[in-house]
């Protein structure tokens, strides 16, 4: 078995997770590989990897892992830990459950996002928000959202989000946006503070992607997983759509996608 390894140093400060990880993954003979940032930009090849961080940790692992079709083993160190499977104080539980074949395949359907001949793939979600311009100030964008052939949002306000169903639970609940379950393929766009108290969000399928244009003069800024990625001007076109594979993580058999959200979100509001 050889395994991937990925830390968050600014979360393991000292490595002390790190270690304690490498020093389980000797002792079960498995080898391994700690992955860098530069690494990322690359192909790979492993049985999975081991992602010592938050949330926020494992979405910058996604396009890597995606990509190169190794499946994502969370292990909390940060707040919430929504996509992880296991907390810090159960390390060795997370090895063995990987040594002894105790862990199932969770496929979470995962955002193509084109822009300028560029392409993102996003698990949480993409979004356009408004931005300061020193010649504008501050201005509401004017957006249009087209599902297939059909247009049926244009609005003003703060900007547009599309996310996945495992990205429902982060920035597009804050926004007050639906939360769609897993197993739904489907994605769900969510209005940014729109000035028209009717704009809700709209849940669809994914098998017609979407486009979104800016009709407004004031630009944007286009963010993919957080990462601000390009800014966006008037009849530019973000278009969204299903990505081709699925980005997979390995879970322990009872993983209850509802028993977590409660878990998780009784004092919280998003990721």
């Amino acid at each position: 078995m050889y395994v991937y390894v990925y830390d968050n140093k600014e979360k393991d400060v000292g490595g002390k997770y790190l270690n304690k990880l490498t020093d389980l993954l000797d002792a079960k003979q498995v080898s391994f590989k700690i992955l860098t940032d530069e690494d990322l930009l690359g192909e790979g090849k492993a049985d999975a990897i081991f992602v010592l961080g938050g949330d926020g940790t494992i979405l910058w692992l996604v396009e890597f892992a995606n990509r190169n079709d190794i499946p994502l083993i969370g292990i909390n160190i940060g707040k919430l830990g929504f996509l992880s499977e296991f907390d810090s104080c159960d390390i060795e539980g997370a090895v063995n459950a990987l040594c002894d074949n105790g862990l199932v395949l969770d496929e979470r359907m995962t955002l193509k996002v084109s822009f300028n001949d560029k392409v993102y793939y996003s698990l949480n979600d993409a979004f356009i928000n408004r931005v300061y311009n020193n010649n504008l100030g501050y201005m509401t964008v004017e957006v249009k959202v087209v599902i297939g052939d059909k247009a049926v949002q244009s609005f003003k306000g703060d900007g547009v989000i599309v996310c996945s169903p495992t990205g429902s639970t982060a920035y597009s609940l804050s926004a007050g946006g639906p939360v769609v379950s897993p197993e739904i393929d489907a994605f769900c766009i969510t209005p940014i503070a729109a000035h028209a108290f009717s704009q809700r969000a709209i849940v669809c399928s994914s098998k017609n992607g979407c486009e979104i244009s800016l009709t407004g003069r004031a630009p944007a800024n286009l963010f993919v997983d957080g990462k601000l990625v390009s800014e966006i001007n008037k009849g530019e076109i973000v278009k969204i759509e299903k990505a081709e594979k699925p980005t997979m993580f390995l879970r322990k058999p009872n993983f209850d996608f509802y028993k977590r959200l409660d878990e998780k979100f009784k004092f919280n509001c998003g990721r």
